[in-house]
Parts: C-alpha cells; sequence; structure tokens
C-alpha cells in the first residue's frame, strides 16, 4: 500500500508548496510582531500603574 493513497497525505505542487512555505514564514513574523508588541504594552501598563515587574517574568524574558 503507497502512502500517497492513505488519508494522512495530499498532492500538492511543488509552486503551490514553496507559496504556502512563504506564507507559513510571513505568519510567523507577524505573530512574533504582536507578542512583541503586546509585551512592550503590558510593560507600560505595568509602569503607568506602578506596578513591579515579577523577578521570574524578567529572568524569562532576558532568557536567564
Amino acid at each position: 500500500m503507497s502512502n500517497l493513497s492513505s488519508p494522512h497525505y495530499i498532492q500538492i505542487r511543488q509552486d503551490e508548496y514553496a507559496r504556502l512555505k512563504k506564507l507559513q514564514r510571513h505568519f510567523e513574523d507577524f505573530w512574533n510582531y504582536i507578542s512583541y508588541r503586546r509585551d512592550i504594552n503590558e510593560a507600560r501598563e505595568d509602569m503607568r500603574r506602578g506596578r513591579t515587574i515579577p523577578q521570574e517574568k524578567l529572568f524569562h524574558k532576558l532568557g536567564l
């Protein structure tokens, strides 16, 4: 039994596959940008309200 006849596989033209991969990369970049902007807005709101940032969150952001 061939893998291509399995319901888990579909055939996609090579140019369509390249287009989908490019779209995926753009969406990934967009999602990272949105996450970054959300973090900045959250930090600004914390500063306005005079809240302190938990150490664990700060270390996580710094990659420590």
